[in-house]
């Protein structure tokens, strides 16, 4: 019994190796990646378990993981995925994994609408985001139109796959708590161009006549510290496309005057600037696109946000050098700063603007003391300078006689005790800070849509009453009335025509720069005043200087009468 119980376990042993050894295994289920749709008759179940287990494989082989790594992924449907964080609003669009829509709650457009930043252009416009492969048309078509599968990982951060077998694209994107954003990329296949968008924003016509603004640029942080910068008609009118090398720590994409949308891989990389057109006839003016060249995983930073110093300065990535406030940066910082601590003394920037302006003017109230009196002393020279000139009028082409005329002018400045330079250094030193103030105000994005007073409803836009230009030019020539001169007839008429070109020069200006040339001018015309009474007030009497200059002699006794 014991040998047949024996011989039966033997038996079913062999059967069962036997078994093991000729009968094939079923293959093991695949593990989905999260989020991915598989496309098989039974679906596995979220975090890639097994249908009908509730539980994943352990482990896979090598084998299924190379298979992974080429299944077809993709979604059966476009849907929108909403990432926000309170200050940036970015709607991602599942076709391409792309970013329809970045909107900045805190500014309104024209509408008074939150402001759109991507430029919504008719393909082939690139959107942010978007993959292009130079050289492979049909990859580049085939994922511009993919349906990627979808996974949100939170409220501000997703991951988008994609395959078809041979080409794989993943993409993530994460929001932080401000403009910033992290976008990671990777790719098998080909190498890529990530791009940072078409043009930037969507302003109306009317905003662009109606506002100083600066066309979309393209922005690079190249090799060297420097930025280099280039519009649209450059690149439309050489037809062509423009390569930078962005150095580890550098940064591509495009700005206008108060906002930027740029890139910040996380090695080096090069930059592919081209124009883009705006519409299918080419009766607009071209825009352009700004890609970062990859291949493989590609890790980078995005900043999609206002231009304002003091935020892009907190990031401490260089980005604060696209607020570019020319030759006196230096001064201007400084001036920006005092703008913005008078703003939240008063809280209306046009007063700020006028308080600062105030503040200038005191400050410089020495210098232009001085010019003034310099110039007084020259208009009472110019009878004795012109008697000289017209002396050595014949002798235009004598180098000698010249000479002679400008050693005899020399003399006479020298006996009156006058520097032909105090006149002209007082107003020199004044050009840098107002220069410096005259670009903290065409630049800073906090005078956009701030309201002052009366009709200026924004001071960074075009007075189209003209009424402060009017009262500007009016100034000007108040101005020039009151300040001493010793040009001929010919040079006045052309001194009369400054008023004029200034106003031309500043018709399609934002009114908060006009509002602060006209209270300049004012302050201007009130100094000279108090100068004027200052050196009236310093001259001795009429009778004083007469009797200086003849003494009365003492009449003797007696004399007749």
């Amino acid at each position: 019994m014991e040998k047949r119980l024996l011989l039966a376990a033997g038996l079913s042993l062999a059967v069962l190796i036997l078994g093991e050894m000729l009968i094939p295994k079923p293959p093991k289920p695949v593990p989905a990646r999260p989020g991915a749709a598989v496309p098989t008759a039974a679906a596995a179940s979220p975090g890639g378990a097994a249908p009908g287990t509730g539980t994943a494989p352990a482990e896979t082989t090598a084998s299924a993981a190379a298979t992974a790594a080429i299944a077809p992924v993709s979604a059966a449907e476009e849907r929108a995925t909403t990432l926000e964080n309170g200050v940036l609003k970015l709607t991602i669009t599942n076709r391409g994994a792309v970013v329809s829509s970045a909107v900045l709650p805190k500014y309104l457009d024209e509408q008074n609408r939150p402001l759109e930043l991507v430029r919504q252009l008719p393909a082939p416009a690139p959107r942010p985001l978007a993959l292009d492969f130079p050289g492979r048309k049909d990859a580049t078509a085939e994922i511009a139109g993919a349906l990627f599968s979808v996974e949100k990982i939170s409220d501000r951060a997703a991951r988008f796959t994609f395959s078809d077998g041979k080409l794989e694209v993943r993409k993530e994107v994460r929001l932080g708590t401000g403009y910033l954003f992290d976008v990671s990329v990777s790719v098998v296949g080909p190498a890529y161009l990530l791009s940072v968008g078409s043009g930037l924003r969507n302003p109306t016509e009317k905003e662009v006549v109606n506002r100083y603004v600066m066309p979309a640029t393209a922005v690079a942080a190249t090799a060297g510290g420097g930025l280099d910068k280039v519009r649209a008609e450059k690149l439309d009118k050489d037809k062509r496309d423009l390569v930078w090398a962005l150095p580890p720590k550098g940064f591509a994409g495009i700005e206008d005057n108060y906002f930027l949308a740029v890139l910040l891989p996380d090695r080096a990389s090069q930059v592919r600037v081209a124009p883009v057109a705006t519409d299918p006839a080419g009766k607009s003016p071209a825009t352009l696109s700004a890609a970062v060249e990859g291949s493989g995983e590609l890790a980078a930073r995005a900043y999609f946000g206002p231009k304002d110093v003091e935020i892009l300065e907190s990031l401490h990535l260089g980005l604060e050098r696209t607020v570019d406030f020319g030759w006196y940066g230096v001064l201007a910082r400084p001036l920006l700063w005092l703008l913005k601590r008078t703003y939240g003394w008063v809280g209306n920037w046009g007063a700020a603007i006028l308080l600062v302006t105030l503040a200038i003017r005191i400050l410089l109230f020495p210098l232009m003391h001085k010019s003034y009196a310099s110039m007084k002393k020259m208009q009472k020279l110019a009878p004795k300078m012109n008697a000289i000139k017209d002396k050595y009028k014949k002798a235009k082409t004598d180098a000698a006689q010249r000479n002679k005329m400008n050693q005899e002018l020399m003399a006479l400045y020298q006996a009156e005790g006058y520097n032909p330079m105090s006149g002209c250094l007082p107003i020199l030193l004044q050009l840098p800070i107002l220069v410096a103030f005259y670009n903290v105000l065409s630049r800073s994005i906090e005078l956009r849509h701030a309201p002052f007073a009366l009709w200026i409803k924004d001071l960074s836009a075009v007075d189209h009453t003209f009424v402060l230009l009017i009262l500007m030019i009016v100034s000007m020539y108040v101005q020039q009335a009151m300040t001493p001169s010793t040009a001929d007839p010919a040079q006045k008429r052309i001194f009369m025509a400054m008023p004029l070109l200034w106003g031309f020069f500043l018709k399609d200006m934002p009114s908060g720069l006009v509002l602060y040339w006209l209270f300049s001018n004012v302050l201007t015309i009130l100094q000279q005043m108090l100068i004027n009474k200052i050196v009236k007030d310093d001259e001795p009497p009429v009778a004083a200087r007469a009797s200086s200059r003849k003494p009365r002699l003492p009449q003797a006794k007696g004399a007749a009468r």
